[in-house]
């Protein structure tokens, strides 16, 4: 695997490559975990370049009603009352009447029914006889050193 050099990295943190060049890289990154340490090298030498924040704490709360103003203009129509059949109390209703009505006409009765009649008519589980027919070998092996021994 062909590793990207330092100088490369450098120019990708600060921005001195191309688009097609830089999504490349940032695949390549997913995969080789060497060429992510000598990004991270790159990018901590970087560092020192950036210019610094003169007050933190405002540059903090500033970002913050930032993303509360834009929470609050991404959701229109918040006050605007949901219709009825739109709200969970509505859906719970409908689901127990439904319930009611299935219990009362006797469709649960015939799925029981059906249900039984279903494992009436199979026969034992595969599980079963497999079993059985392990158990009757083992015997069959235990009765023929008894005889064995006897003899």
């Amino acid at each position: 695997m062909k590793h990207i050099p330092y100088e490369d990295w450098l120019k990708y943190v600060e921005d001195g490559l191309d688009e097609p060049v830089r999504e490349q890289y940032e695949e390549h990154l997913y995969s080789c975990d060497d060429c992510m340490e000598i990004y991270l090298a790159a990018l901590q030498s970087n560092e020192t370049s950036l210019p610094a924040l003169p007050d933190a704490l405002r540059f903090t709360d500033q970002v913050m009603a930032d993303v509360l103003a834009g929470k609050q203009k991404e959701t229109p129509g918040a006050g605007k009352e949901e219709k009825f059949y739109q709200r969970a109390a509505f859906h719970y209703i409908v689901a127990a009447a439904m319930t009611i009505l299935l219990m009362t006409t006797g469709v649960f009765q015939q799925m029981i029914g059906f249900a039984e009649e279903f494992q009436r008519n199979s026969g034992p589980s595969v599980t079963t006889e497999l079993m059985n027919k392990t158990t009757d070998f083992i015997n069959n092996v235990e009765n023929e050193t008894r005889k064995e021994r006897n003899e």
